[in-house]
């Protein structure tokens, strides 16, 4: 009897191996996806490119660079909503593109500081708390491309997908027909809904036993795909200087995320036999909860220059996720009768006959030969699973100028070490644990420790205060991945502008980021047979943030 972790995961690794935002239960671009983020925080730091590194007295140091909040003189409170535009635009198999937008508001940053008091001594100690929620990245997204394909179906994965699960974990005939008796049509086992679809035809090799339906026909494939979610931060901080030359602060993150998707691929056959088309669906809800600490120091040489770096521990994430699915195939009988009943299909007699029939599939029998007329709704039952992440470890450092009270230029280098993200297991399950050690594997052949740019600047004007920044995050994938066909990295372009009197504050600030992935609906063992859609996307968001001080 087989394995449902082995089934599952047979099914993962044939999602799409070039992972991408797109991606919904592929586990090492599901690590990423968790671990990758944008410029976030107040309006102001969001505008100046996301670097923090030898910056302070802003609510945003509080999960960036601690050390910061030592340079509050004063109690502060802010919040920051936000509104992000996603777009992508996908190209498959042609060159024409798909376009598909969704969008979001959200809270992006809320937070208060009890600050400490003026400097009085310059040996004195003072320094500042600190605690805030802070929206890291937002998931949402919406993606869609289609096509026709004249090499290969979706149905040749299914076909694939079972016949890995019959060598790796015996199945049998008898077991596809336990699946019918005992669980249809809401199947256990992915491969039981494949087989009673009739979507995979019996090969008759020991190899390959399996291929798919409607073999050599041509395919318009449509893949639709939504995804709702975000990773969030509640933090607890503190930042202090004791001579107003030496800053050093830490904080305690609390970091959660929520990743909802669906998936819809449908096909239609063209010139089919008996199959006109089919409509595949996956659903996933992953849900995480997460420690880390960060520690930072800014050392301020001069009035005018200032040097700060940070050290923020990789994420420890224990993670919920649920998956399921549902299979609609639509069978056309007015050419060959429908699909053909195989003697090993009915060789129980008339009990799999009327099981079928109580389903409601419809069966015809002409000549003595039986056919498939109709088929029921079918789908899988929610698998969940329990596994913990380990995000990479990250580092930077940046330096500042400033040109007395006219404003000044910023500069951050940021280390993130991809290479270093793990999957792991606490379940009883040594094939759920073989197949989470696999993709950490992966996760060290596929991505490289990568360094991130950002860099900023403000100009004042009395109350005024216009701002701009950068950031270039580096593709975090192996150059020999794809061998640099599609370029990952990212780009954020930044501007703002503020106004700050002697209570409250008002900053706004408008952001563009753009970037490219590929995805793969499905793959083959053969990869000159199967296609990749190559998504050009870039996101809009627009924040504000007031702020009040006591």
């Amino acid at each position: 009897m087989k394995d449902i972790r082995n089934v599952l995961l047979a099914s993962l690794l044939m999602s799409s191996i070039s992972a991408s935002f797109a991606q919904d239960n592929n586990y090492d671009a599901l690590s990423r996806l968790f671990s990758q983020t944008a410029p976030s925080g107040s309006a102001r730091f969001q505008a100046l490119g996301g670097n923090h590194s030898a910056l302070g007295a802003d609510i945003s140091s509080n999960s960036s660079n601690p050390a910061g909040l030592g340079f509050y003189t004063r109690s502060e409170f802010s919040i920051s909503p936000s509104f992000q535009i996603n777009s992508n635009a996908s190209s498959y198999i042609d060159t024409k593109k798909t376009n598909a937008n969704t969008d979001n508001f959200n809270i992006a940053n809320i937070g208060i500081v009890f600050g400490g008091q003026e400097p009085r001594y310059k040996d004195s100690w003072r320094g500042s708390w600190s605690i805030s929620y802070n929206r890291q990245s937002s998931l949402y997204n919406k993606v869609s491309f289609a096509g026709r394909n004249l090499q290969s179906s979706l149905m040749d994965s299914f076909g694939e997908i079972t016949n890995r699960d019959i060598k790796d974990n015996g199945l049998s005939l008898q077991d596809f027909k336990d699946g019918l008796t005992n669980d249809a049509p809401n199947f256990y086992y992915q491969s039981d809904m494949y087989y009673w679809s009739f979507l995979i035809n019996p090969n008759g090799t020991n190899s390959d036993p399996f291929v798919g339906a409607e073999g050599g026909k041509s395919v318009d494939q449509r893949y639709d795909f939504q995804a709702s979610g975000r990773t969030s931060q509640w933090t607890i901080g503190y930042g202090g200087t004791a001579n107003e030359k030496f800053y050093i602060g830490f904080s305690l993150g609390l970091p959660s995320f929520r990743y909802e998707t669906q998936t819809d691929f449908t096909e239609n056959i063209v010139n089919y036999d008996a199959i006109r088309s089919f409509a595949f669906s996956k659903y996933l809800t992953t849900t995480g909860q997460g420690i880390n600490l960060t520690v930072g120091t800014i050392i301020k040489p001069t009035n005018n220059f200032r040097i700060g770096a940070t050290i923020t521990t990789p994420t420890w994430y224990s993670i919920d996720e649920t998956t399921s699915s549902t299979l609609n195939v639509d069978v056309d009988p007015s050419k060959i009768g429908g699909i053909k009943l195989s003697s090993d299909v009915i060789s129980g007699g008339n009990t799999i006959g009327s099981k079928l029939v109580s389903l409601g599939y419809g069966i015809n029998t002409t000549g003595g030969t039986s056919y498939i007329t109709r088929i029921p709704k079918l789908s899988t039952q929610p698998v969940s699973s329990n596994y913990e992440l380990r995000t990479p470890f990250k580092a930077s450092g940046g330096v500042a100028y400033f040109f007395g009270k006219k404003g000044f230029l910023s500069a951050d280098v940021e280390y993130v070490a991809y290479k270093g993200m793990k999957l792991s297991t606490n379940m009883n399950d040594a094939y759920f644990k073989g197949d989470l050690d696999f993709y950490t594997k992966s996760i060290q052949n596929t991505y490289k420790n990568v360094l991130n740019v950002k860099v900023g600047g403000e100009y004042r004007m009395g109350l005024f205060a216009a701002r701009g920044g950068f950031a270039y995050y580096q593709n975090p994938y192996n150059s020999n991945f794809d061998n640099d066909a599609v370029n990952r990295a990212m780009m954020v372009y930044s501007a703002g502008v503020g106004i700050k009197t002697g209570t409250f504050y008002v900053d706004l600030t408008g952001m563009y980021g753009k970037t490219q992935q590929a995805y793969n609906p499905y793959v083959l063992n053969d990869s000159s047979l199967y296609a990749t859609a190559i998504m050009d996307q870039s996101w809009t968001r627009g924040v504000l943030t007031f702020g009040v001080y006591f």
